[in-house]
């Protein structure tokens, strides 16, 4: 009897331990996403190449990320740059991801709102800092190709390395306009910032060089 005893409590327990796996497996929150106007640089794990990864949050934690190597499902609606979108979204999180993905994964359920955000032509004079190397990069926004053997593929520039004076964010950019970039050398330049609203672009133009360096 006591045998018997065990061996239905071993049953229990198994079942209830299951339980609380199917329930991490299942757990899940509905929440708001927002979309920002402007994307960021960033490429995924598996890859060298870097992109533009739309950039979001959502209210659950209110945090900034690139929306790369985060399996998303029903995200169908067509995003442009310059305006900023509430989604209301179902938040799962995976017991057992795929490989090299992020745990979270994202449900599209509908659009709440876009709005038009960036309105107006403005520029912006910053400090850059541009690295010694070039990155490889392929442009999203609007997306450029070029012809291969059996058709397209998407275009990769060896882009500059760039970050603006006080942020820890590296920009891909296949030009500054103005500036002869040498391998090799690390630059700090004076430039603007020309945000265009309608259509949204953005480019840089060299005022003038600060420093010019070999990175030894």
């Amino acid at each position: 009897m006591r045998k018997l005893n065990l061996f239905v409590g071993i049953i229990i327990l198994s079942t209830s331990l299951g339980s609380c796996t199917n329930e991490e497996v299942n757990r899940e929150k509905t929440v708001e996403m927002t979309i920002y106007p402007e994307t960021g640089y960033g490429a995924s794990i598996l890859s060298d190449v870097v992109t533009q990864p739309i950039q979001f949050s959502d209210n659950d934690e209110n945090r900034k990320h690139l929306l790369t190597d985060i399996i998303t499902e029903g995200f169908d609606f067509n995003y442009e740059r310059g305006y900023e979108y509430t989604l209301k979204v179902k938040k799962i999180w995976m017991q057992n991801p795929p490989q090299d993905v992020s745990s979270v994964k994202y449900v599209f359920i509908k659009l709440l709102s876009k709005k038009k955000v960036i309105t107006q032509d403005s520029e912006q004079n910053i400090v850059l800092f541009v690295a010694s190397q070039t990155v490889k990069f392929t442009p999203k926004y609007p997306g450029e190709y070029e012809k291969v053997a059996g058709g397209e593929a998407p275009k990769i520039y060896d882009a500059l390395r760039v970050r603006e004076n006080g942020t820890d964010n590296w920009m891909a950019l296949t030009k500054i306009e103005g500036f002869d970039f040498t391998k090799g050398y690390e630059y700090v330049l004076n430039a603007k910032k020309i945000t265009k609203a309608d259509p949204y672009s953005v480019r840089y133009v060299l005022v003038d060089i600060v420093s010019k360096r070999e990175k030894k």
